[in-house]
C-alpha cells in the first residue's frame, strides 16, 4: 500500500511539473503585444531581425513568428513589447508577485515572479523572472530579465 501511494504521488508530481513547464505565456496573446525578441543561441533561428551579440542572437519577430519560433527552439530569454498596456493589467495576466520596484531615469522597473515562465534569477533572497520596464504605455516585459536595454 505505502508502494501504490508513492507511486501515486510521484505520478502525480511529474504532472504538475510538465504542465507547469508547458504552461502558455498570455503575453502571446495580449492584443498590445506589437513584438517579441527571443534570446536564442548563436545561429538558433534564420528568420526576423538578428541582432549577434557573441554567442548569443536577439531575435526579433512578430508575436506570432515568435510563438511558433518558441516551440522549435531552446530559448534562454525572451521579451515582449506592449503598447497601450497598463502595469497592474500585465501582473494580473501574468499571476505575477512583485519582488521590488525602482526607477532608473524615468523608467520604472518591476521585478516579478510568475508561474508562465521557469528559470529565474535569486534577487533578495526570492525568486525573480519577470522584469519590466515602465514608460508611459509603453512596457518592455522580460523573461526572466531584459537583456536588450530599455
Amino acid at each position: 500500500m505505502k508502494k501504490l501511494i508513492v507511486f501515486m504521488m510521484i505520478v502525480l508530481m511529474v504532472s504538475l511539473t510538465y504542465f507547469v513547464k508547458n504552461d502558455y505565456n498570455p503575453l502571446f496573446a495580449y492584443a498590445g503585444t506589437t513584438k517579441v525578441c527571443l534570446v536564442v543561441k548563436d545561429g538558433a533561428l534564420s528568420e526576423g531581425e538578428i541582432v549577434d551579440s557573441g554567442n548569443i542572437d536577439f531575435v526579433y519577430l512578430s508575436k506570432e513568428a515568435g510563438l511558433n519560433a518558441v516551440s522549435k527552439v531552446p530559448v534562454e530569454g525572451i521579451e515582449f513589447y506592449l503598447s497601450g498596456a497598463i502595469q497592474e493589467e500585465i501582473l494580473t495576466i501574468l499571476k505575477a508577485s512583485v519582488i521590488k520596484e525602482s526607477t532608473i531615469n524615468n523608467i520604472n522597473l518591476v521585478y516579478a515572479y510568475t508561474p508562465y515562465y521557469q528559470d529565474s534569477i535569486i534577487m533578495e533572497g526570492k525568486k525573480v523572472n519577470l522584469q519590466l520596464a515602465l514608460y508611459g504605455e509603453e512596457i518592455i516585459a522580460g523573461f526572466p530579465i531584459i537583456l536588450t536595454g530599455y
